[in-house]
């Protein structure tokens, strides 16, 4: 009978542990009403609930009290908390003692200590939302600081740039102004030489100590004289007929050198006819040397075949009885 008892009791605890997770998880995935940190509704309703099934179950025991006797009931380690005054209808003459140790402002204690942890939670989310809206604060002044800088800077970059182009421009400029400058200085320089050479060959051309005629050279006394100091070359006949002489010079000795080529042409070609006579002559030569030697031989061959057949006719002749006999046919081979 306790036993059932017990596993009813425990079945209604575990049903209603089970219908309080199932509201807690339908609160968690209800996103309109889900809550970051701590949620304090669900707490006290947590805590109004739990009081309520304490009033229950000591309802249930009081109850029971009623039909049982109280020291069956209510074991020592079991005892009843503080509730209210006493009551001396339900409770027996040992109710009237008061034992020392006992502290009638527990109850009172442990709610002011639990409303001073729901003050100090309540603090601490309000200290912690504090650092974090200050936290994002710092966080959002310090973006627009660095906006604010790399705005000041990307503005720095863009003047200097724009120094730097306008620097390049005008020194471009410069520079193309210098280049104009020194292309004009070396046209005006070439045309003064220019000018310059040409006065320099109308000079030499006209002058009369400079120029090539031949007739300043000549003596006023006598016409087939010259004079050494003022000869400036000869005259045109004389120079055509040097020309026409170193002519036939060249002519000379180009016949000179192709007569010589042909010499030498004409040498080889007959030095080259020689050899081949000559390698010609030695190759016959070789050639009747190795048919005489190839004579001697055959002639030395038939002069040895004949001595053989000669001493075998000899020694057939002196001993007849070789040619006959068993033992001289073996003789020098082996019997076995």
């Amino acid at each position: 009978m306790l036993k059932d008892e017990h596993l009813e009791k425990e079945r209604v605890r575990l049903d209603a542990r089970r219908e309080r997770d199932e509201d807690r998880a339908k609160r968690f995935m209800n996103a309109t009403n889900r809550n970051i940190g701590i949620d304090k509704s669900y707490l006290d309703k947590q805590i109004e609930e739990k009081r309520l099934l304490e009033l229950a179950h000591r309802g249930e025991k009081l109850a029971e009290g009623k039909n049982d006797r109280w020291c069956y009931v209510f074991p020592k380690n079991n005892a009843l908390g503080m509730d209210g005054p006493l009551d001396l209808s339900r409770c027996g003459p040992s109710s009237l003692q008061c034992f020392s140790g006992e502290d009638h402002e527990y109850e009172k204690r442990k709610k002011a200590q639990q409303e001073q942890v729901k003050s100090w939670c309540a603090e601490s989310m309000i200290a912690k939302k504090k650092a974090f809206d200050a936290e994002q604060r710092d966080e959002r002044e310090y973006h627009k600081y660095v906006l604010e800088q790399d705005m000041i800077r990307s503005e720095l970059e863009a003047q200097v740039k724009r120094r730097r182009d306008e620097q390049a421009r005008l020194c471009q400029i410069e520079n193309m102004e210098y280049a104009h400058q020194a292309r004009q200085r070396q046209e005006d320089e070439m045309k003064a030489d220019h000018e310059a050479q040409l006065r320099q060959t109308h000079y030499v051309q006209t002058c009369p100590l400079v120029t090539e005629d031949t007739k300043l050279a000549r003596n006023v006394n006598a016409e087939h004289r010259w004079r050494k100091d003022h000869f400036k070359g000869f005259s045109e006949e004389q120079v055509a007929h040097l020309y026409r002489e170193n002519e036939s010079v060249a002519q000379e000795r180009r016949a000179v050198r192709l007569q010589e080529a042909e010499n030498e042409a004409n040498w080889a070609r007959y030095q080259s006819e020689m050899l081949s006579k000559v390698r010609e002559a030695d190759e016959a030569r070789q050639q009747i040397k190795n048919e005489e030697r190839r004579i001697n031989l055959e002639i030395l061959a038939a002069q040895k075949e004949e001595l053989d057949n000669r001493k075998a006719a000899i020694k057939t002749e002196r001993f007849p009885e070789i040619g006959t006999s068993f033992f001289f046919s073996r003789f020098g081979k082996s019997s076995r």
